[in-house]
């Protein structure tokens, strides 16, 4: 592609990251001359093209100011991101994290809420080994984890130990590695620069250098020199299990079952939450239907799907550059059209089927594997670390995991899953649950069960404010105001990336600047409803007070078995304004 692009308006100019992809020669260069060089941080292309390879160059903010008073540079970090389709992975894949983050990281891992790990506080000079020993030592990739292409592929993670699914005929699992393999880049850049060691020279310092590399152009037949507009999500779920949030992606795939049995796929395309505050050319878009296929069908469908957005898609503006633009701009008449015609074919109507439950797996459940059993458990946030006098994540985990040998399933609601528990083990598991003080469907109440925040502050740079640091406090606060035993989805985002899916949630916070939230109501406890603003510029105090006032009037209001979300949905944003002037006053 050139540096522009033709549109129905005309030709217009394309952004600077289009240029650093084309002359990249497959995401390799400039990042083979900045990698191994003695500078704490990478340059501004070589940033942009880290993301294909799973990871962001972030920079400590708590001590920005400091460090600049003092004349130093920031203190500059890398997150790398693994790619776990489904979440899975075994127990030795597990310890090799848990020891990596130990050694490379700021010793804990980060569970996200689209099934991989993420390892916070990597310096520069680590990121190599890191991924080298990721990749070499436990089996892992984060090769597409970030970045312009299809990321990692979620999936209901109990598919296939779960009675529930025994018989339907597909495992999600086995379908989500099968759609991440297809849609891996084919360069061999990741390779060359984290892997082979055949072709990097050390130097006596730990600085290290490439050997020359074969510049012939890099052949992706499905993601071509540019790759993709911007990133693209892929979730498969079920129509009693809608975990992925199917509807929050780029494809959503909903197993349709009938008898037990999977029947097709119900294909939706053009979700995405992330938008820009005071940009109303940029919003929240829950996926809209597209076809009805079979197993055999899907893939191509998805590829076509791919295609459309990889030559069609917003590459003028990355704010407005995800596929959701593109489907409402064209219109999704016109979208559908292109994509039957890509695929050479027409594909049966969607049926309309919604999503019936939204489960989280938490507590011990009795597998279709006669004999063994499995146990969610809740991680605060996803963060697994000891936290001085409370829950000791970390050393438990590594204890069950070392004795019994589980395997490891990451949820979409940052829990952890562990697998293939004997009859025989379930007593000494519990004991050292207990001992460590990590709930699964219990220790923990009802408000707490589904809440999510992302990690914000201090790392990541487009944090507006607090997020995983202040929602322990803004729960605890909740529930000192009588509202524990509230069934309520409560998801928090320092940023309007959303990457905790607040907008899908019963109740959205979303951060806008230092201390400054944005709340929205009215969400469906399924996810197939988006929220809707309520009330901005809140404190966090403001928002603790204002949830408060509104889980009362919903308590004292509701219809019999009336959700939350419905209420409040129900009643309406004029409705519940009375509820915000009262909570302001109670400031």
């Amino acid at each position: 592609m050139s540096e522009q692009q033709d549109t129905n308006e005309g030709t217009v100019k394309l952004t600077a990251v289009e240029g650093i992809k084309t002359a990249s020669n497959g995401l390799y260069h400039p990042m083979d001359k900045e990698v191994g060089n003695a500078s704490s941080k990478l340059g501004e292309e070589c940033v942009q093209l880290l993301k294909h390879h799973g990871a962001y160059q972030q920079d400590n903010r708590d001590v920005r100011t400091d460090r600049k008073k003092a004349g130093l540079e920031w203190d500059y970090r890398i997150m790398a991101r693994t790619k776990f389709p489904g979440g899975r992975i075994t127990a030795e894949q597990y310890l090799m994290c848990d020891d990596l983050a130990a050694k490379y990281g700021q010793n804990d891992l980060r569970a996200t809420s689209r099934q991989c790990f993420q390892f916070h506080g990597v310096v520069k000079r680590d990121l190599r080994p890191l991924l080298h020993d990721l990749n070499h030592l436990a089996k892992i990739t984060t090769f597409g984890a970030c970045g312009d292409v299809v990321r990692n592929t979620m999936a209901c993670p109990v598919i296939d130990i779960d009675p529930r699914y025994t018989g339907i005929g597909v495992n999600l699992i086995a379908l989500a590695n099968e759609i991440s393999a297809h849609f891996l880049p084919k360069s061999t850049s990741y390779y060359d620069l984290w892997v082979d060691d055949e072709k990097v020279i050390v130097h006596e310092d730990g600085t290290f250098e490439y050997k020359p590399r074969d510049a012939k152009p890099v052949e992706e037949p499905i993601y071509g020199s540019t790759y993709l507009p911007r990133k693209f999500k892929i979730g498969l779920g079920v129509d009693f299990d809608n975990s992925v949030d199917v509807y929050a992606n780029d494809v959503g795939i909903l197993a349709v079952t009938e008898n037990g049995k999977v029947t097709g796929f119900e294909v939706l395309v053009g979700g995405g939450l992330g938008y820009t505050h005071r940009k109303p050319e940029t919003y929240a878009r829950l996926a809209t239907p597209i076809a009805f296929v079979s197993r055999e069908e899907l893939i191509p469908l998805i590829e076509s799907i791919v295609k459309v957005q990889r030559d069609f898609g917003g590459r003028a503006n990355r704010k407005h550059a995800r596929m959701k633009y593109l489907i409402d701009d064209i219109g999704f008449e016109n979208f559908r059209a292109k994509v039957f015609e890509y695929a050479g074919r027409s594909y049966s109507a969607p049926r309309g089927i919604k999503p019936s439950a939204q489960p989280d797996y938490l507590g011990w459940h009795q597998q279709a594997q006669a004999g063994f059993n499995y146990v969610g458990v809740w991680i605060e946030n996803g963060r697994i670390r000891d936290f001085e006098g409370s829950y000791q994540f970390r050393s438990g985990l590594r204890e069950i995991v070392s004795r019994f040998k589980p395997d490891i399933r990451l949820t979409p609601h940052h829990n952890l899953v562990l697998a293939n528990i004997r009859d025989e083990d379930v007593a000494a598991v519990r004991a050292v649950l207990d001992e460590h003080g990590i709930p699964t469907d219990s220790g923990i109440s009802p408000l707490r069960r589904l809440e999510m925040a992302c990690p914000a502050l201090p790392l990541c740079g487009l944090a507006m404010a607090e997020s995983e640091r202040a929602m322990p406090g803004l729960i605890g606060a909740i529930e000192a105001n009588g509202h524990a035993d509230a069934d309520v989805i409560i998801r928090m985002s320092g940023c309007p990336n959303n990457c905790s899916r607040p907008r899908t949630a019963e109740i959205g916070i979303v951060g806008s600047g230092a201390d400054r939230y944005i709340l929205y109501t009215g969400g469906d406890y399924l996810g197939t409803r988006l929220n809707e603003q309520l009330a901005e510029k809140l404190t966090l105090v403001d928002v603790g007070n204002l949830v408060s006032a509104l889980l009362s009037a919903w308590k004292a209001n509701r219809n019999e078995s009336e959700r939350f979300g419905d209420w409040s949905a129900r009643v309406g944003v004029e409705g519940l304004k009375p509820y915000v002037e009262t909570a302001a006053q109670a400031t």
